[in-house]
This record gives structure tokens, C-alpha cells and sequence, in this order.
């Protein structure tokens, strides 16, 4: 009786787990979802870069790059936005792209969340930044649902929290020791009033 409770708790435990996993043939299909969302955009072709989306009023695009900010909100704003952006730059781009530390989450079956450190090159211009996607799975399709993208200045990408953290902590540890000598100094001046 004990191995089938131990083997039933491991099942129950490990289950939820099991979930947030996703398949290599999924992270294969969401990344290339991920390519052509950006080389149908760099090519102008409007009709294979919408296909990449799940157009509904709850999607989302937005970019902060270095020369450039927007925030679209529905696909009707996000359609109009690029349409616009198309014919205003209608000349296709070279543009290259190197992806990784690609970080899957799925939230559910059907939804997938992926970050990643993502650098464009266009005319020996390099840009980095850090990009979010949440996809759907619609009829065996995933289609992204949030585009969200945050340039990184020194084309170096990083954990700013990490870093911050990392300065947070140095200037409490050295206040921290400033404190303890600043004491230190007290008692001992103390001693010496007690002592003459």
C-alpha cells in the first residue's frame, strides 16, 4: 500500500510542474514565429506579418527603442499604426537578428510566455534590447498576443535588477560598516571621558 501512496503523491506533486514545460518542438515553433513576426515586418509585407498575430482588441505591441517609442493597444490601433508606418517607409530593410537566453513560460495549454535578449543589426548598426512575446495556440497556430520590446543601451544585454540590486547592497553593507566605526568611535571616546 505505502508504494502506491508515495508513487500517487509524486504524481499529484509533480504534476503542476509538468505544465510550465515546454516541448523543444514548441520552443522550435514559437521562435519561428518570433523570426517571421520580424522579417515579414523588415520586408514590408503586411498581409504574412499580420498572420503572425492573434488580432483581437486585447492585443499588444509596444517598442522602446533608441530612436523610436510607441504603444499600440487593439488590433484595430496596431493595423492602422503599421499600415501607416508602411507607407510612410515603404523601402524593405536588411535587417539581422541574433536571439538568446530565450526563457519559456507556459501559462496554460493554450498560452506560452517567452523572454529574451535580442540584438538587431541594420547598416552596421547594432540595437539590444530585452523582449517579452505571449503567445496563443489557435488551431494548432501560435499567434502572438502581447510584442513588447525595451532597448538596452551599451548593446550589452543585461539584468539591470541585478545590477542594481548588486549597488543597493554595496552602498548598505558600506553604510552599515560607516555605522559600526561611527559607534566604535563613541564608546571609545566614552571610555576615555570615563577613564580621565
Amino acid at each position: 500500500m505505502k508504494p502506491y501512496l508515495i508513487v500517487l503523491f509524486i504524481l499529484l506533486v509533480t504534476k503542476p510542474y509538468a505544465q510550465n514545460v515546454t516541448s523543444s518542438e514548441e520552443q522550435n515553433e514559437i521562435k519561428k514565429v518570433i523570426a517571421d513576426e520580424s522579417k515579414f515586418f523588415y520586408a514590408r509585407n503586411i498581409e504574412k506579418w499580420t498572420n503572425c498575430y492573434r488580432q483581437t482588441p486585447q492585443t499588444y505591441w509596444a517598442k522602446i527603442e533608441k530612436e523610436e517609442k510607441f504603444q499600440k493597444e487593439g488590433w484595430d490601433n496596431i493595423m492602422s499604426f503599421v499600415a501607416n508606418y508602411f507607407n510612410e517607409n515603404p523601402k524593405v530593410i536588411k535587417a539581422t537578428f541574433k536571439r538568446e537566453n530565450y526563457n519559456f513560460r507556459k501559462v496554460n495549454p493554450t498560452y506560452i510566455w517567452v523572454t529574451f535578449d535580442q540584438s538587431k543589426t541594420i547598416k552596421d548598426k547594432k540595437e539590444s534590447s530585452k523582449e517579452t512575446r505571449i503567445l496563443e495556440l489557435i488551431k494548432g497556430e501560435w499567434k502572438i498576443v502581447n510584442s513588447t520590446g525595451f532597448y538596452l543601451p551599451n548593446d550589452k544585454p543585461t539584468k539591470p535588477e541585478t545590477i542594481n540590486i548588486t549597488k543597493e547592497k554595496n552602498i548598505s553593507e558600506s553604510t552599515e560598516k560607516e555605522g559600526a566605526i561611527k559607534e566604535k568611535k563613541k564608546e571609545k571616546v566614552k571610555e576615555i571621558q570615563k577613564a580621565s
